[in-house]
């Protein structure tokens, strides 16, 4: 069903329970946000009516439906986890908690909801794209992807769930070509990764399924499986490529078409300019969507209108407080500056929302570094190295001696250098043998 008609359907049912409350908010008109509000009002009406507890369950329903449309978020909890508890099985309850839960920056309290608003109605696609977003917030990338192809499935390549994966795949391109560049062998993976992508995507195949290359990528090994990064990357370009295929083709909703258009630009060509036109032209058509203020901020960092990209960061984050692509925004102008004062708000905020994320944790340990607060930087830093956070020049090792040395803990410290030189030593020789080794790795 297109946007048109699903929306005009959906909006019928919210008006006559509502009346004309029922609104999208600014900007949102064809997003998927406007589209679960009035799919909400319409979906409760017969379940509400017939619910076990009867009125009380319906009144603690509407009410937190009022408040997740005014994006009252953290009001709105307590009164849904009152209704659920009433009625533990409610698709509706669980879905509107779900989404409340990740929006206030909880994923891993929103999964179980959404796991089970998902299985309550398996023809909704709703409930597994915002899954998607939260296993992503929480690192589990193989799952992430599993939802939002699901939602894809159920939606039959919905604008919506087209432009949810799209927007995940591109995002975890991008992801995985920074992961790429934190070591030797991973930078020339990269450069190759960076050409491939030039290429029309119609040239590309997929070694997939994806989620099995994530969980193969996922699984511990001494170094980073750098072929098997490329592969996935290679994936996740195929697949928002024939994303933004489908929004082409159907012309229903030209703000998706050019935010994809932006992503691919920004993410994938890697030029910033062309991506932020794009991105305008779409806040033209969604004024006031935060996620294309904060898409335009990150194309205007890039191009290096600084001032430009914190306004646009601001603006975004003045919508919706957890724009976590914002915040990042904010913390790295910051961090440039060198005033890692004011990148710690954004850092502390990104590392309780996106609790899986280690280059948050490893972001949060350097700024701290510089804030003098050693103690906290030590426990980041050291957390991050532990969990298998990449070093391999050492820096971070290095980092966490000069903590270890201004606590008085020069016995740890000693052995933090001595990591670091040996992991700058190894990087040093591999690098030596690398300008000597096959001429394709140094492209």
């Amino acid at each position: 069903m297109r946007i048109c008609e699903r929306q005009g359907r959906l909006q019928a049912g919210a008006i006559k329970f509502y009346g004309d409350s029922v609104t999208c908010q600014r900007g949102q008109s064809a997003g998927r946000w406007c589209v679960l509000a009035i799919l909400a009002a319409a979906a409760g009406l017969a379940g509400w009516a017939q619910s076990a507890a009867g009125d009380q369950f319906s009144d603690l329903l509407k009410q937190g439906f009022q408040l997740h449309q005014q994006a009252r978020f953290a009001e709105a909890i307590p009164i849904l986890e009152r209704a659920r508890r009433l009625d533990p099985e409610d698709y509706f309850v669980n879905l509107l908690l779900g989404i409340d839960l990740l929006r206030t920056g909880k994923p891993a309290d929103a999964v179980p909801r959404l796991q089970l608003a998902a299985r309550a109605r398996p023809g909704e696609e709703f409930p597994e794209d915002y899954l998607g977003e939260a296993e992503a917030g929480l690192g589990e990338y193989a799952l992430a992807a599993e939802a939002y192809q699901q939602a894809v499935v159920r939606g039959h390549g919905s604008e919506q769930a087209l432009e949810a994966w799209a927007g995940f795949a591109l995002e975890r391109f991008r992801g995985l070509g920074a992961g790429l560049r934190e070591s030797q062998q991973g930078i020339a993976t990269a450069r190759r990764l960076q050409d491939a992508a030039a290429k029309p995507l119609t040239a590309q195949s997929c070694q997939g399924p994806i989620a099995l290359l994530e969980r193969r990528l996922a699984v511990k090994r001494e170094g980073p499986d750098v072929e098997a990064a490329y592969k996935l990357s290679i994936c996740y370009a195929v697949e928002a490529g024939k994303a933004a295929e489908g929004l082409q083709a159907s012309g229903d909703d030209m703000a998706a078409v050019h935010r994809v258009r932006g992503d691919v630009l920004l993410r994938l060509k890697e030029d910033a300019g062309a991506a932020e036109a794009e991105y305008r032209q779409a806040i033209a058509i969604r004024p006031g969507d935060p996620a294309l203020l904060e898409r335009l901020a990150e194309a205007q960092m890039s191009a290096g209108d600084t001032e430009g990209a914190r306004q646009s960061a601001l603006a975004a984050l003045a919508i919706d407080p957890h724009r976590r692509q914002a915040m990042r925004t904010l913390a790295s102008l910051a961090i440039d500056n060198r005033e890692y004062d004011k990148a710690l708000p954004w850092l502390r905020q990104l590392a309780g929302e996106a609790p899986g994320d280690l280059t948050v944790q490893v972001e949060l340990g350097k700024a701290l570094a510089g804030t003098g607060d050693a103690r906290e930087a030590l426990h980041q830093l050291s957390g991050a190295l532990a969990a298998g956070y990449p070093d391999e020049k050492g820096a971070l090792h290095a980092l966490e001696g000069r903590q270890l040395r201004i606590l008085g803990r020069d016995a740890d410290a000693v052995k933090a250098e001595a990591e670091a030189r040996r992991l700058s030593d190894a990087y040093q020789a591999r690098a030596a043998g690398g300008a000597h080794g096959n001429p394709d790795e140094q492209r």
